[in-house]
């Protein structure tokens, strides 16, 4: 009531009229009718006389369960009435009039009345001062004897203060009863305004189950934790369902993350700020809802399978062994309906011999306690004799006893064809149905073993189809398939079947077991060469087809298997060089070349990996000896057989496309070098022509350039004639696309080719170099020395660079700079060499020109 009093006195400016506070009060209470009249003279007289009990004012004041304090304007207290007192004992003998505020708490401080001051006496104090300066202020104090006090305080129009103190000890206690009730609730709990909805409190377990923050529950109705398909009946089925609520009921709420989740309410009118609201405690049973669902769903979904499973499912009574149970698969399987089937014994449908099996299978299953049991039978159906396995089981009672026989049938003949056909593809090869050569190594070690023992002999038959890849590229795939099978027919005709292998491409082997040796290999070979010399007809198509046959024998000729292949391969490797269509008998000597060459060109394979290539630099320098740049020149230094020339590796390595990776090495090991030197000298690559033909050549070069930092004005390229034989256009967009990257393109060994004129007219090369064979022969033929006057008369015509390389002597390096040839290239200049034996040319060499 005072603290309705108080804000009746309160004026507009948030100043208290303390007379009428003091009218109000003395109002308020028996016996007082006169305090009113004399308030504003009491409250003068209070001033000298706090003790003056007679005054009517004082005993109003006393009267009242609140405690009261007035300050004046200095914040010192001029009037409290014993209520204050009892809130604030320790200020009994203490208090008296003009005692500063400040002082009043101190005092409770050094008596440690104020728990929440407790080790914080100074920052309290000082938090304490601040409110009390507000114009108006409400807290809660917890004093050390237990009690929980409201202080109210107010500026009056003096510029004094009021103070009231509550005594809320008994609220607090039902607000921690009620904590514990709602809010410590494990139980999410929320009250809402029964016409309204909205949000009125929410516990901490609400908050946590539904996502939402407690101010985002005070912004929301009840309408707002609901699915949207469900919110148009909500607010009648609320109604309705608070009215007649007797038990719980279930509903679906939306969570905070969008989450839909079943919970089971129970709800509880009662009145809230005097209206009528609704407390709802809301258990989540989204798990045991959706266990109950998945319960009733597992068993529909059991039927669905039993019936959909592609397998055939049945189930037999364990006494009378009749079916009792059979799915869709089953009535297909064993072609009859399930209305015929059911109530039916084995004997019955499936006969006499697959009903003893069967019976004897549950016999051993019911008397031995195995869980389950599979067997593979043969049954007779519509469709035929079908393989099937049945794998039988037995489910049982609570106390043991069999319930059901049930078995579940999977027609497996397919799945045994495929694997037979798997097992026949894993050593046949699928076009021709000849054996793989898997099979062939096998039957080879085996016809070794074999021969080994009896001291026999056999021959081994290489026989390739000649020009299979021109065949294919004219007729296409589908044809060529067609003359690969008429090819394996045509040698298991002539040899036999198991004889005949196919290892892969258009490459046959034939085993010649007659111990006529290599004699029989010869007739044999004769023999199929004849038997190809018919057409082969494919779509009405007359295609002829020769094949050439390299003959190897054990054990003159190899004692494995896999050295019988290879020269094997070796003799029809000469025979493909020479003469294609022709039968070759291994010869060790002259096929040794062939075989070492092949050797050489697998250890190539790993010569980059390992670390066997190097780069060799050569000069190039103008007519006088100055040196203005080097060509790199790849070298091959083999383990073992040590330096190789690269005249005898390079068509090696062009031969395999190992070419391509070597070439993108040379590329990048010479940028890198180059772009290390002091001077800014030019370096020289050569390009393979099989790079012009795989991958991406001007983004190769491009990437380089950037990983290395070598500027492109610094790098030249040199091409032969030959890489402008192929598709003429694309090699010089190509070109064209390196030139605008700001590399030079040089024609290299210029004067060899066929077309070299035309070529100048078609790309502006930055530079010709003229071949050393013309060179060399300076002084010797009229024609050479004519020739290299012609095409350094040509450049100078066309203003194109030119070089003259191989140049060994003084006499053709005089020669040159008498028909004012501006640079050379040779042994007379320096050989080719590791970078580090032309240290001081690259360090110290004076500044040359770079264009």
């Amino acid at each position: 009531m005072l603290a309705r009093q108080v804000a009746d006195a309160t004026r507009p400016d948030g100043n208290i009229d303390i007379v009428a506070l003091l009218k109000a009060v003395g109002s308020t209470y028996e016996n007082l009718e006169t305090a009113g009249r004399e308030a504003f003279a009491a409250t003068v007289a209070l001033r000298p006389g706090r003790d003056d009990r007679s005054n009517p004012v004082n005993a109003a004041l006393d009267a009242a369960m609140e405690g009261i304090a007035v300050f004046d304007e200095e914040d010192r207290i001029v009037l409290w009435n014993r209520s204050y007192l009892d809130f604030y004992p320790e200020l009994d003998g203490f208090i008296a009039q003009g005692l500063s505020f400040e002082a009043l708490l101190r005092r409770g401080l050094e008596r440690g009345a104020y728990i929440d001051a407790l080790g914080r006496e100074e920052d309290w104090l000082r938090d304490r001062l601040e409110r009390h300066t507000l114009p108006s202020s409400v807290e809660e104090q917890h004093r050390a004897d237990g009690r929980w006090i409201r202080v109210e305080e107010h500026r009056t129009t003096d510029g004094g203060r009021v103070g009231i103190r509550i005594d809320i000890s008994d609220l607090k206690r039902r607000e921690a009863a009620s904590r514990l009730l709602f809010e410590d609730s494990p139980v999410p709990m929320y009250l809402f305004d029964f016409e309204t909805l909205r949000f009125l409190a929410v516990n901490r377990a609400a908050v946590a189950r539904y996502g939402y923050t407690v101010h985002q529950f005070m912004t929301m109705s009840v309408l707002d934790i609901r699915p949207q398909r469900f919110r148009t009946e909500t607010l009648d089925s609320i109604r309705n369902w608070i009215d007649s609520q007797t038990g719980n009921r279930l509903f679906r709420h939306l969570k905070a993350d969008g989450t839909e989740i079943d919970v089971e309410v129970f709800t509880r009118q009662q009145i809230h700020n005097g209206r009528q609201a609704v407390l709802v405690t809301a258990i989540d049973v989204t798990e045991r809802k959706r266990a109950t669902d998945e319960l009733e769903a597992t068993r529909e979904f059991l039927d669905t399978i039993i019936e959909n499973v592609p397998a055939a499912v049945f189930a037999k009574d364990p006494t009378t062994r009749k079916y009792i149970l059979l799915n869709r698969a089953g009535e297909l399987l064993f072609g009859c309906r399930r209305e015929d089937f059911i109530g039916q014994s084995a004997r019955e449908i499936f006969g006499e011999r697959v009903a003893i099996a069967a019976e004897a299978d549950e016999d051993e299953i019911l008397a031995s306690g195995i869980r389950q049991m599979t067997a593979s039978e043969t049954i007779s159906t519509p469709n035929g004799t079908r393989l099937v396995t049945v794998t039988r089981m037995v489910v049982r009672n609570a106390d043991g006893s069999p319930r059901f026989i049930v078995g579940v049938t999977m027609d497996v003949t397919e799945k045994r064809r495929a694997e037979e056909r798997i097992a026949f593809l894993t050593q046949h090869d699928a076009l021709t149905g000849l054996p793989n050569r898997e099979a062939m190594m096998v039957r080879l070690a085996d016809g070794i073993f074999a021969a080994t023992a009896t001291q026999a002999r056999f021959g081994l038959l290489s026989v390739d189809i000649d020009r299979f890849k021109t065949l294919n590229d004219l007729y296409g795939h589908t044809v060529a398939d067609q003359v690969l099978k008429e090819a394996a027919r045509r040698l298991v005709d002539i040899a036999g079947a198991g004889l005949v292998f196919r290892p892969g491409g258009d490459e046959f082997v034939v085993i010649s077991n007659d111990p006529d040796q290599p004699n029989a290999s010869r007739r044999l070979a004769a023999l199929a060469q004849s038997v190809f010399a018919d057409d082969i007809m494919v779509d009405n198509k007359a295609i002829r087809v020769g094949i050439s046959i390299g003959v190897a024998t054990y054990p003159l000729d190899g004692d494995s298997g896999s050295l019988l292949l290879a020269n094997a391969g070796a003799a029809l490797y000469h025979v493909k060089s020479e003469a294609r269509g022709q039968v070759r008998v291994y010869e060790s000597k002259a096929d040794q070349v062939i075989r070492d060459r092949w050797v050489l060109q697998a250890d190539l394979g790993h010569a980059l990996r390992n670390g066997e290539l190097s780069l060799h630099f050569q000069p190039q320098a103008e007519i006088n000896g100055r040196i203005f740049g080097f060509e790199a020149l790849m070298r091959w230094t083999h383990p073992t057989r040590g330096a190789v020339s690269p005249d005898e590796f390079i068509p090696l390595a062009e031969e395999s496309n190992l070419i391509l990776d070597m070439s993108a090495w040379v590329l990048k090991e010479a940028c890198r070098t180059a772009a290390g030197w002091t001077h800014p000298l030019t370096v020289a690559v050569n390009l393979s022509p099989i790079q012009f033909q795989h991958g991406e050549l001007p983004q190769l070069i491009q990437q380089t350039l950037i990983d290395t930092g070598l500027p492109p004005s610094r790098l030249e390229l040199e091409i032969t004639e030959g890489i402008l034989l192929g598709d003429f256009a694309h090699i010089v967009g190509l070109l064209r696309r390196i030139k605008a990257m700001g590399v030079r393109i040089a024609m290299d060994d210029f004067g060899t080719g066929y077309s070299s004129l035309s070529y100048l007219q078609a790309f502006p090369f930055d530079k010709i170099k003229i071949d050393k064979s013309f060179i060399q022969a300076i002084g010797r033929t009229e024609q050479a020395t004519t020739i290299i006057r012609a095409v350094i008369g040509l450049c100078r015509g066309l203003g194109i660079p030119v070089i003259a390389e191989g140049v060994e002597t003084e006499e053709q390096r005089s020669f040159l700079a008498q028909e004012h040839c501006p640079e050379i290239q040779g042994y007379i200049i320096g050989r080719p060499a590791p970078i580090q034996v032309y240290s001081k040319i690259v360090d110290k060499l004076a500044p040359v020109r770079t264009s």
